[in-house]
């Protein structure tokens, strides 16, 4: 799941790096963004499920399994409306953070969904894996791109490997 979650932010990595010329401390911030907002919504939503699931209606399988389906599709949309391969982005603080935000909001829907039944110190322990993941993915597309500039393949249809893979999920979900 976390790989799913951080090939989102690596569309838009490799976007950036072939389109924007980038400096070290602008890729940290990226990746360092990127990272930090995957783990803080995947940690906010398992927390939020988790609450939700012992005070007010159990969250079933059908219920999760949807939701990651539903965000499945989302990816898929997303990925088929960003036709664009190379971008040019002015990397201040605040669209780093915008970025870090639209690339990681799937994670919010994932936590609440597949993490909502752990305790809270294994919701904290995935959340970390997430963002990790998610910054090793985004730190590595910085470096592929340098390669494969001028291939727009990859960049072009992160987005519909990482939304098979939560439709895939979904279903598996959907059918424990």
């Amino acid at each position: 799941m976390a790989l799913a979650l951080a090939l989102d932010a690596a569309g838009v990595t490799m976007a950036i790096g072939c389109g924007t010329r980038t400096n070290l401390r602008e890729k940290f911030k990226v990746i360092f963004s990127f990272g930090f907002f995957q783990f803080f919504f995947a940690l906010t939503g398992g927390f939020l499920g988790n609450y939700i699931d012992a005070n007010f209606f159990t969250i079933s399988n059908y219920f999760s399994g949807s939701v990651i389906f539903l965000l499945g599709i989302f990816l898929i949309r997303e990925g088929y409306k960003n036709g664009e391969e190379c971008i040019y982005r002015q990397l201040n603080f605040w669209t780093v953070v915008v970025l870090g935000v639209s690339v990681s909001i799937d994670a919010l829907g994932a936590g609440f969904s597949l993490l909502f039944n752990l305790d809270y110190a294994l919701i904290l322990n995935n959340s970390l894996i997430i963002g990790a993941v998610a910054s090793v993915i985004t730190a590595a597309a910085f470096k592929i791109v340098l390669y494969i500039k001028h291939i727009s393949l990859v960049e072009k249809y992160a987005d519909y490997v990482g939304g098979l893979i939560l439709l895939l999920i979904g279903i598996n979900t959907f059918l424990a």
